[in-house]
């Protein structure tokens, strides 16, 4: 037997290496929370007031709305069940599909051929149809940008109704300077097969490629990361705690500073934060080539315009999608028709996106003046009345998701190149991994990290 005055001796090393997770959004807390149910010690570094990230529900006078049209699809069985169990009887499974609305009509989002028959009318259908089949036919450039993928998939018509001017609202850029990948689903279920079978079955076959359904939670997104806080240690959550450096040798991360000159050592490093701010809080600087490439990936912010409004509801729609040129804006989401607890009994409210860059004029507009110019969009849409409006305010969202130009892998390939030098620098999230990735995607990645770093 050992002696009890030796036991010190025999002190064991900790069974896992601790981790600094810096931001503390969908994709640092996902780390945060599965390293928490493996027993492994962390810290979340958050330089603002609250977790979430850009994925938090506000309050306004007895209205709740999120920062953004968010939602909870069923894509991966083990998240699904996490926040099932987290929330209980407050996350709910909801069908709401989305439509477009154009020329003062709304049209089935994705696109649907037997609502697009109603909108062009017989002749123009034909011809549309007939430009899918053309351009399935004919040899085609390559479809190296969004215009020729969305040319090649629709047709002219029906691309530039619906498709290339929304594209360029939403990123920014021309369709011809996106990359496919910002395609994501939209080009999914409407070719030239399903343009036969909807004109020819009708409803029977229609909305089969819709994507209505998707869980939320009683009292908005926020609810999820709410409930995720709870279940970590108070003592690993570091709220305004902005970091302003990160320290390396000998290619290993071996602290970071925050404000006020605060520095923690690191074993492993999780970081969430934007590409360009990573590499510029780096010591020692990476080489100029590095930073030159930093400073030309760009991510989107987003103006998010709410109208509180003195009526029961506005319609059944998930979101209302605007793709003309006309309005400054892309997207409009009632939050009650995601959970009737998003606003006081017999009145609802409009949300409207609005993507920009911080460098625009608009995003510096004068706020009164932008509020009423888009409260005037949406009366013309007949989406309310002007003596409806009871407030209207004004969030802004910053880098909301990375711009997906042409080639951009080429273009962030040498930077994930230099930051895999570090050994124990793990990249997550959105603005991490300059990738448009959602909730679930957040959950599976703080999952598969927290396994290999167990």
């Amino acid at each position: 037997m050992v002696p009890h005055a030796h036991l010190h001796l025999f002190k064991m090393k900790p069974k896992y290496k601790h981790i600094t997770i810096l931001g503390g959004g969908p994709a640092g807390m996902a780390v945060a929370f599965y390293a928490h149910k493996k027993g492994m010690d962390y810290r979340i570094f958050e330089s603002s007031d609250r977790l979430g990230g850009n994925c938090i529900t506000l309050e306004r006078n007895g209205f709740l709305f999120d920062s953004g049209a968010h939602r909870l699809h069923d894509k991966d069985t083990d998240t699904t069940n996490i926040i099932k169990e987290l929330l209980g009887p407050d996350l709910n499974l909801i069908h709401v599909p989305s439509q477009i609305y154009r020329e003062g009509r709304y049209i089935d989002f994705p696109l649907s051929p037997l609502n697009l028959i109603g909108f062009l009318g017989p002749i123009r259908f034909v011809h549309s149809a007939l430009q899918i089949l053309h351009a399935k036919l004919k040899k085609q450039e390559v479809q190296d940008n969004f215009r020729a993928l969305a040319l090649n998939a629709y047709g002219r018509n029906i691309a530039e109704l619906f498709l290339l001017h929304y594209t360029e609202k939403l990123w920014g850029k021309t369709a011809a300077e996106l990359s496919t990948e910002v395609a994501g689903k939209r080009l999914k279920g409407l070719n030239l097969k399903t343009f036969i079978l909807e004109a020819i079955k009708g409803k029977q076959n229609k909305t089969s490629h819709l994507d209505g359904s998707f869980y939320y939670p009683k009292y908005g997104i926020g609810a999820i990361f709410e409930k995720m806080q709870k279940n970590l240690n108070k003592e690993s959550i570091c709220l305004d705690h902005e970091v302003i450096t990160i320290h390396h040798k000998q290619n290993k991360i071996i602290g970071v500073t925050v404000k006020d000159d605060d520095y923690f050592e690191v074993q492993e490093l999780v970081c969430s934060l934007p590409l360009g701010v990573v590499l510029n809080i780096l010591d020692p600087a990476p080489q100029p080539e590095i930073l030159r490439l930093a400073k030309s990936i760009q991510f989107r912010d987003i103006m998010l315009l709410g109208f509180f409004l003195d009526k029961e509801s506005v319609n059944n729609n998930g979101s209302m999608y605007f793709p003309s040129e006309r309005y400054p804006f892309t997207r409009v989401y009632e939050p009650r028709n995601r959970s009737t607890f998003m606003s006081p009994k017999g009145k609802t409210s409009l949300m409207v996106e609005i993507p920009c860059q911080r460098s625009e004029p608009i995003w510096n507009q004068d706020e009164s003046e932008l509020l009423k110019e888009i409260a005037q969009h949406l009366i013309k849409a007949d989406l309310f009345r002007e003596d409806e409006l009871l407030d209207s305010c004004i969030y802004r969202v910053n880098n909301a998701y990375p711009i997906l130009e042409k080639g951009y892998l080429e273009k962030i390939k040498p930077i994930y190149s230099y930051l895999s030098l570090f050994e124990n620098l793990h990249l997550t999230g959105r603005n991490g991994l300059f990738a448009y990735t959602h909730i679930h995607d957040h959950m599976v990645n703080g999952r598969n990290l927290v396994n290999r770093l167990s």
